[in-house]
Order: C-alpha cells, then structure tokens, then sequence
C-alpha cells in the first residue's frame, strides 16, 4: 500500500459505529504534500511540509492557528486511506467505472489511526476508493466503510488546500487532529 500518485478528489460517505451507523458525506483533497479533509461542516488542511494542521469551520468563515502534527508523517495515507502493516492483493473489481485492486489488510485507518482489519479497495494511482473492514475504538471491535461515490482525478485547485483570506482566525486552540 503506497501513497496516491495523483492529485485527485474524492467524494465518499463514511460509515463507523462511533457515527451512530450513519453515512457521513466526506470529502477528500489530495495533492502530494498537502490534503484537505471536509467532515462534518469542520475541514481540516493538512501540510505535510510545514508538519502542521489547520482547522476551519466554513460555515462561520473561521479558522484556528496551524498546530504542529504530534507525530508527523512521511505522506498522506494516514489521513486519505490505511496505513498498512499488512497488505496482500486478493483481486481485482471495477469501482466508479474504473480498475481497482481489492486487498486483505491489517493496519491503521483514519487520521485517529484506529487498528484496522479488513478490506482495501485501490486504484491503479494508490487512491483508496474504498474501505470495509473492522477498527479497534477503546478495545471494542465496530465496523468502518468508506464508500465512494465520485472520484476526480485531476491537479488539485490550490485555493482548496489554504485557508481563505475571507476567514477570521479564532481565538483558543482547536483539538489535535492527529
């Protein structure tokens, strides 16, 4: 399991039990060395270079200052796929109209990098298009999907991985991300 080769964005919806079972819309912004996450109304712009993390609130047009990534990372998949200790390819199936690799893994998911274990669906470019399997929250095993439901591949609008000059930064600190 390598990092994507591509700037893309994705659009999925989010299924864990800590959500209350629901299909959460997420949406995904990659480019390289930089990711923007947009989760319930809260985004999260991720700069892998500066190792820090930003927090905004769209809706109010706010933002909180960088904090420093607590454990940085070589790249991206920690937030945009698994983190993998374990991956074997086991076949291949078509998703979005397009040719992805289904692998058995163990590993970590999510920024949070909940144990996981189950199955990873990925495209030829590394995009994790889909995830079903079983995360570790607190010691209690609860399901984790991500489910696709459009995938652009196509260089990232930069505008989308800064903060808006419109936005006024909040006072107090946001909660660490990762």
């Amino acid at each position: 399991m390598l990092p994507p080769t591509a700037d893309y964005v994705a659009d999925v919806e989010v299924t864990r039990a800590t959500d209350y079972s629901v299909n959460v819309p997420a949406r995904y912004v990659y480019s390289s060395r930089r990711i923007r996450i947009d989760f319930v109304g809260i985004v999260t712009l991720v700069d892998l270079d500066r190792k820090n993390v930003t927090t905004m609130i769209p809706r109010v047009r706010t933002y909180w200052a960088p904090v420093a990534l607590a454990k940085p990372a070589a790249d991206g998949r920690r937030w945009v796929g698994v983190e993998a200790t374990t991956a074997e390819a086991v076949g291949t199936e078509t998703l979005l109209g397009r040719p992805v690799t289904k692998y058995s893994v163990r590993g970590t998911v999510f920024d949070s990098r909940t144990p996981f274990a189950g199955f990873v669906w990925t495209t030829a470019e590394n995009i994790v298009l889909q995830i079903d399997g079983t995360g570790q929250v607190e010691g209690v095993s609860t399901p984790v999907k991500v489910t696709p439901v459009q995938l652009t591949i196509a260089p990232a609008d930069p505008s989308q991985l800064n903060v808006p000059p419109t936005y006024g930064r909040a006072s107090g600190a946001p909660h660490p991300i990762d």
